[in-house]
């Protein structure tokens, strides 16, 4: 058995049978090694579109996502996404190949050190230069990048390794699982349940990894349990979410906050006490520093602080016996969680072009939200709209992805790609405006030729619309430039030239029935959408 053998079987036995990729010299036998296991390969169109698909993946399933690229310009391509998710915390493991070991020092083609480049951008970043213990390595790579704070791993694998005989382990390898040897201690355990009786109006405010789309079985135990609200801080908004409607008066009434594996960043007002004057703050975190800077930002309001595994803690949280209390506060917390700004009557009532709030209620009228479709919102200003108009909020938020708190922008296309995979006969949305939509636009062929029940829908305003109202509101209207797209270009018609469906409306007359048709579609299809750039509301 080659090591690329043991490698594709020990991806299969931690529980992923599907491989993002764009093959390349050095990864060729990893190809090989997967014709004859039980192992998928969907081939992407460029190496940061399947990293983007290994994060659908994981985001949207409870599995490690994997994404398999080449030495070189296909690594560069593929470290592009990596910040997103480390900020996003998406488990993904990205396995490049590397020049030969042996040649180390020599000039080889593609030679570089990966692992330098991408330590800064990943949780772990290794090369492994020894067949020894190789499934070991494997198997801890996709327990480290679901473990704790998740985020991605990058192993880069040398050619010649990759080609060389495994070595059979001395000893049995070892089970990597999510467990809970690194859950909160009944020590640490004991203070947070105490400060969560003592408050009358409590909230707990996680990141990424514990939030409602990724272990909402977790999130519904601790509401329908102890009636205590749980508050996903994910986006580069931060109080300003569209998601999270009044957000700021909810933590400004909170008497006790649990800030469990949530840094006090620029996304909670760096902590301050405008914004989070609760006397009770308790932090639990997977890292050590998160829990240092908490303690130097709440200073006197922080009554305790430890370090332990988010998911494992929320699991002892919904398990804890805490006193009973009414659903009152639960359900003012969601009354507010679901307000939104109000909208003039202009924007809803157009009669010659279309408003993205016009496409909002279409939406919302042509689905069935007993069984809504997964949707994925790229960053920039229709994308705000979009999350500031989905319907059922508190319901929506857990089949809804967003690009979470690097604001980048451009991963809606592939991102949807991987939800589609890991959710079989689920109809994925995908939102995203007109300039987002040219990163990955190729990767629809790949979604075409999968034959995945996608909409891609674009929110066409001839712009780069979030830069527009920045350039309106730092340096005035008449200084707005160089941040035009025009209407020449047809979404509709590059989908149907890549084999999928295409869709184009540009006027309210034919909005509601046509968006109606193209959710209808059970094939890979885009809905290009000419609408009025508006800024996007917030209270």
């Amino acid at each position: 058995m080659r090591v690329a053998d043991l490698i594709i079987s020990s991806i299969a036995e931690a529980g992923t049978h599907t491989i993002f990729s764009l093959s390349g010299n050095q990864i060729m036998s990893l190809y090989d090694a997967a014709y004859d296991q039980d192992m998928t390969i969907i081939h992407a169109r460029h190496e940061a579109g399947a990293v983007f698909m290994a994060d659908g993946f994981a985001r949207s399933s409870k599995r490690t996502g994997v994404a398999l690229c080449t030495a070189g310009p296909g690594f560069t391509n593929a470290i592009g996404p990596l910040y997103a998710l480390m900020a996003s915390e998406s488990p993904v493991v990205l396995i490049t190949g590397d020049s030969p070991v042996r040649m180390d020092g020599r000039r080889p083609f593609q030679e570089l050190n990966q692992t330098a480049i991408s330590a800064p951008l990943v949780k772990e970043s290794w090369r492994l230069t020894s067949s020894n213990n190789i499934d070991g390595a494997i198997r801890e790579a996709m327990y480290v990048a679901r473990s704790g704070r998740h985020g991605p791993v990058h192993l880069a694998i040398p050619e010649d390794v990759l080609n060389e005989s495994a070595q059979n382990p001395l000893f049995p390898p070892l089970v990597y699982s999510e467990d809970d040897s690194f859950a909160v201690s009944p020590s640490d355990l004991s203070p947070i349940t105490m400060a969560l009786d003592a408050s009358q109006k409590p909230v707990i405010v996680t990141g990424g990894t514990i939030s409602s789309a990724r272990n909402l079985d977790l999130v519904e135990a601790i509401r329908s349990r102890h009636k205590i609200p749980v508050i996903s801080m994910t986006s580069p908004r931060g109080m300003a979410d569209p998601m999270l409607g009044r957000i700021k008066d909810i933590l400004a009434e909170a008497d006790g906050i649990i800030l469990l594996d949530k840094e006090p960043d620029f996304i909670l007002g760096f902590g301050s006490r405008e914004i989070m004057p609760a006397q009770r703050i308790i932090v639990c975190a997977a890292q050590s520093g998160t829990v240092t800077l908490a303690n130097q930002v709440f200073f006197g309001n922080m009554t305790w602080g430890c370090i332990a595994d988010p998911v494992s803690s929320m699991k002892a949280l919904a398990k804890a016996e805490l006193r009973s209390r009414p659903q009152t506060w639960l359900k003012s917390v969601d009354k507010r969680l679901a307000e939104r700004p109000a909208i003039p009557a202009a924007e809803i009532e157009a009669k010659d072009h279309i408003t993205p709030a016009m496409v909002m209620q279409a939406f919302t009228k042509s689905i069935d939200l007993s069984a809504p479709p997964l949707i994925v919102c790229d960053g920039g200003e229709f994308s705000q709209w979009v999350q500031s108009g989905l319907p059922d909020p508190i319901n929506i938020a857990a089949h809804t992805l967003t690009n979470g708190p690097s604001g980048g922008i451009g991963g809606a296309i592939p991102q949807a790609i991987g939800m589609a995979f890991a959710n079989p006969g689920r109809h994925v949305v995908a939102f995203m405006g007109d300039g987002s939509a040219g990163f990955h636009l190729t990767e629809i062929e790949t979604a075409r030729r999968a034959g995945l029940p996608i909409t891609f829908i674009v929110g066409n305003d001839q712009r780069w619309g979030a830069e527009v109202e920045i350039q309106k509101r730092q340096f005035g209207d008449d200084r707005v430039h160089s941040c035009d797209l025009d209407a020449e270009t047809r979404y509709d018609h590059i989908a149907e030239g890549l084999g999928a469906k295409g869709y184009f409306v540009d006027h309210p007359d034919a909005l509601a029935s046509t968006l109606a048709t193209a959710l209808s579609d059970t094939s890979t299809s885009l809905m290009n959408i000419v609408i009025t750039g508006v800024a996007a509301p917030k209270f």
